[in-house]
């Protein structure tokens, strides 16, 4: 009987060691276990997502819920600073509408749709933990009444199938980046070990900013 409980125990090791924590690794957003495994990020099948990585839900009461999507809080890493737009300000889709400060620079992301701010998440902008963890739940950055051209602006944004899709291709982009080295393994809080030119290629090719402000087309 004893050898038999060894032998059992010595199998739920072996398990875990090399097939439970190995597969826990893989399937934590953004956090590969290894450098030249492949990265997985988590893209909810009822979010709106810009090509710039902020997301935007619709609520029951017609108002947005906007925020920041996985991968871009992964490549950003620790943050110093969120600057979120006031309450009553306009935003235009595809404008800046967040500012990220970060150790070694700042940069911007876009509002994924226009509208009037209605309402801003002050913890996310006191404890950008949580933008890390929870990106799709207490990480919302701001709500906002939509505008008259919200069904077209939904419309222009990936959703389903089709943004799971567009983050593969955003992930081939990520890794192209990488490859030319622009930016460093590993990809978490990759900016914050980027150079100004650096960060500035990012926020043209990945968060689709030119350095002006403005929105680059898709």
């Amino acid at each position: 009987m004893t050898l038999v409980f060894v032998a059992v125990l010595l199998a739920a090791c072996a398990l875990d060691w090399w097939l439970i924590r190995p597969w826990e690794a893989r399937h934590r957003p953004g956090q590969p276990a290894h450098d030249d495994e492949p990265l997985e990020f988590v893209v909810p099948r009822t979010l709106f997502f810009h090509p710039g990585h902020t997301w935007a839900r619709l609520e029951s009461d017609g108002q947005v819920t906007v925020g920041v999507d996985d991968l871009a809080r992964t490549a950003i890493g620790d943050i110093e600073n969120i600057e979120l737009p006031a309450v009553g300000e306009k935003l235009e889709a595809g404008r800046p509408a967040i500012a990220v400060q970060l150790a070694a620079g700042a940069l911007s992301l876009v509002a994924p749709v226009s509208g009037t701010v209605t309402e801003v998440n002050r913890i996310f902008g006191t404890d950008p933990v949580r933008l890390r963890w929870r990106p799709y739940k207490e990480g919302w950055a701001f709500r906002l009444a939509p505008g008259d051209n919200l069904a077209a602006e939904l419309g222009r944004l990936n959703i389903g199938r089709d943004a799971e899709r567009w983050m593969r291709h955003e992930l081939d982009r990520l890794h192209r980046l990488i490859a030319v080295g622009v930016l460093e393994l590993p990809v978490e809080g990759a900016l914050q070990r980027a150079g100004d030119e650096a960060r500035r290629r990012v926020s043209r090719e990945l968060f689709r900013v030119e350095p002006g402000g403005g929105e680059l087309p898709s």
